[in-house]
Order: structure tokens, then sequence, then C-alpha cells
């Protein structure tokens, strides 16, 4: 989800580890390493944009890395404050914990499913990330003067704390359509369970409000402790009426499909941006090469997906290249839920993400119809395939875009 969530959770789950203990360096560090995950964003920096897509939500947001990460990262928060556990003594811990990280990161990244480029400039960057973390709040300890007595607990307790945060934040994607390759390099399949939207002000800002108010409390109190619980089981119960709903909307399309005589091959259900209410489904026809897109509001009087919209797959368009490494990158993220068009030059061929619908339902042949789209460059060989669309694009008059979502998500009628 949203960097805002993930930092809020992280925060959360670090104030209930470990909150009595390191009172609001708790939340600090918890925030901190819920947001660790996404530092593989840094890959649209030092690698191509393939390689980026491929990498994010990868190894970074997998279980084994949690597990294996949470032991350094906890060493680390544990020295920082003064402590002296651990097998290495002295400065010499900062240079070895960087370096296990580093290489623990790069191991595990080159287990990938995907030839990623560029995979130990990406590691680097996001090592050196991490400890900027450390640099920062060091040296405002430093100018405000460290205090006498720091209040610090056990390596146990910070590995606690780091695992806990680290894992919620691929835990929590996992319920988006977007997904996470939570068991990567174990398994290589990516979890998507698309019961939420990527930002979902719902569930962020009671959670962020419940946060803020324990942490104007005093620290250790059993009130602080309630309040940022309540957090925790509010956004938790949410995130399962979340569940409830993705049931309950699939087999409202499994039924549309059924009365439409359409025989899918597969299909996906997702809610639309910023709200469970209005949900959109794709269809992958079983016997031609053609998509269904269409969306269904649990305000809507008839339970059924109105009106179907039918997108050209093309597939045969790509087939040529399907082995090409590009190309097998957007098969894989697609889940093979794309359409093809024309590109914008000769020879190009644009991608389309059909998972996450149309922004304009009555144009799919606009490309700025479609949320995730690639350029393919069929000129040069192996192919050469370009980010077109990575969210809404400058095309796109956002404000009706709004607007339709708006109407469509308070129900039509069954006249």
């Amino acid at each position: 989800m949203d960097s805002l969530t993930q930092i809020v959770l992280g925060a959360a789950v670090g104030e209930a580890v470990l909150g009595r203990k390191a009172g609001n360096r708790a939340m600090l560090w918890g925030g901190i390493c819920g947001t660790l995950p996404d530092l593989d964003v840094l890959a649209n920096a030092v690698s191509d944009p393939m390689s980026a897509l491929a990498y994010h939500r990868a190894f970074t947001h997998s279980l084994p890395f949690a597990i294996l990460a949470a032991p350094l990262v906890g060493l680390a928060l544990h020295r920082f404050y003064g402590g002296r556990e651990g097998p290495v003594k002295g400065w010499l811990v900062w240079p070895v914990l960087l370096t296990a990280f580093y290489l623990l990161l790069t191991g595990g990244s080159y287990l990938m499913p995907i030839e990623v480029y560029g995979i130990p400039k990406i590691t680097l960057a996001i090592t050196l990330a991490f400890a900027a973390f450390f640099v920062v709040i060091g040296g405002l300890r430093w100018l405000r003067g460290f205090p006498d007595k720091v209040k610090n607990t056990g390596w146990k307790g910070w590995t606690l704390l780091a695992f806990g945060a680290i894992v919620t934040h691929p835990l929590l994607d996992c319920f988006t359509a977007y997904g996470t390759q939570f068991f990567q390099p174990v398994a290589d399949s990516r979890l998507a369970w698309n019961t939420i939207s990527v930002a979902d002000p719902i569930y962020t800002l009671p959670f962020l409000i419940l946060l803020v108010w324990a942490r104007t409390q005093v620290q250790g109190t059993s009130w602080r402790a309630k309040l940022n619980k309540a957090g925790l089981v509010l956004s938790s119960v949410y995130l399962a009426l979340t569940v409830v709903n993705h049931f309950n909307v699939d087999s409202v399309m499994e039924a549309t499909l059924t009365q439409e005589g359409i025989v899918a091959e597969k299909h996906v259900v997702s809610p639309s941006i910023l709200n469970n209410i209005l949900w959109s489904g794709t269809a992958k026809d079983a016997k031609i090469d053609l998509f269904y897109f269409s969306q269904y509001s649990l305000f809507d009087e008839e339970r059924r997906f109105q009106p179907f919209t039918e997108i050209p797959g093309n597939h045969d368009w790509l087939a040529p290249y399907a082995d090409d490494r590009d190309v097998r990158i957007i098969r894989w993220f697609t889940k093979e839920y794309y359409g093809v068009m024309p590109g914008r030059n000769e020879g190009g061929l644009q991608v389309n993400d059909l998972r996450y619908g149309l922004l304009d339902t009555d144009n799919p042949e606009a490309r700025s119809s479609y949320i995730f789209s690639w350029e393919v460059d069929t000129t040069v060989h192996p192919v050469q395939v370009r980010q077109e669309n990575a969210g809404p694009s400058e095309d796109v008059d956002m404000g009706g875009m709004f607007s339709r979502l708006w109407e469509r998500l308070k129900g039509v009628s069954s006249k």
C-alpha cells in the first residue's frame, strides 16, 4: 500500500512490541523498519525501468528477507543505543553489519525468477539509504546532546520489533491487486489477494489518528497501549471486511459471466482507488483472444457487473517476442491480463495492463485509458520496452475521472 500507511502500521507494531521498554524509539524505528521494504524503489534510479518493475515488491518484500534481516537490524539498533550484546565489539560492528546486510540483499536478489540488471548497484543503494537513517538520527541525537540514561533493550527485543515491522509490510501488500513476492526466493509466485486498494483512507486515517493520539500519551502507560491496540484492531477488522467484500463481489462476477453467456478462462476483481465500494472486474475469454471489463458497486440495485466493455487481447502481435526478457517481465507482471494495440511510433506496440480496468470505460482504444502501459520497440532485437504509463497519464482529465468514479460508486438502478 501507500508509504504513509506502511509507516503507520510499522510504528504501531513497534509500539506494540517494544513501547514499554524503548519508549518513543519503538514507534520511530517501527515506522522506519515498516518502510524499509519499499526502499526497493531506488532501483528506478540505478537500473533500467523494466528491471525496476520486476524488482519492486520482490526480495525485500519476502518472508525470508524479514527473517534474515531482522537480527541484523535488531543488533544495529541495540548497539546504536549503547548496548553491548552481539558477536562483534566496538566500532567494527557497523561495517560488519552493513556488509552482511548488503550480501543478504544481493544474494536473495540474484535468486529472482526474472533477470534483473544491475543488482549490485540496486542493493548498494538500498543498503546506503537504510544506513542513512542511522546517520541522520545519530546526528540529531548529537545535536541535542546524548542523555545520561538511554532507554534500551536487548538484541532480541529489537530483533522482534524489526521482524514485526518488516514482515507486516509485505503481508499488507498481499491484500492489494499489485501483490508481492512474499515467498521469494523459495517460490516465485506473486501473492495478490485483491481485497483492498493500494490507497484506502478508511483503512489509514482512523489508524493514523489513533497512533498520533497514542504518541501524545505518557510512555509506558496503559492508555497509550490501549490507543495503539485500538488502531491495530480497527484496521485489522476493516481489512477482514474487505476480504468478505472480495468473496461477495467475486461471486457476483461469476454469476454475471454466466448470465452473459461468457465462458471465461479466468477473471479478476479488485476495488477501485480510494474505496472498497466500487469494484472492477476483468475476464479473459476461454475461446477467443478477448477480455471483458466491467464494474460493480455495492450500492447497485442489481447484483451484477454492468455494462461489459470488450477489449481485444491481440496477444498474437506480441507472440514473436514472447521470450525476450522485457516482454517476459510484462507477461509475468500482468499475469497474462494484457492487451496490445498499435504503438505511437512505427514498428511499436503499446501493451496495456488490463487487471486494473479502464480510466475511460467508453473508450478502450484510447492510449490514456490504462493505468499501466508500456511501449514495445519491435525494430530492435531483443525488443526494448519503456514504461508509457504508471498511473493516470497527463492526457487524463483527473477531475472528470474522479467525477465518473464518484457517480458510478453511488450505484445504478435496475430500471
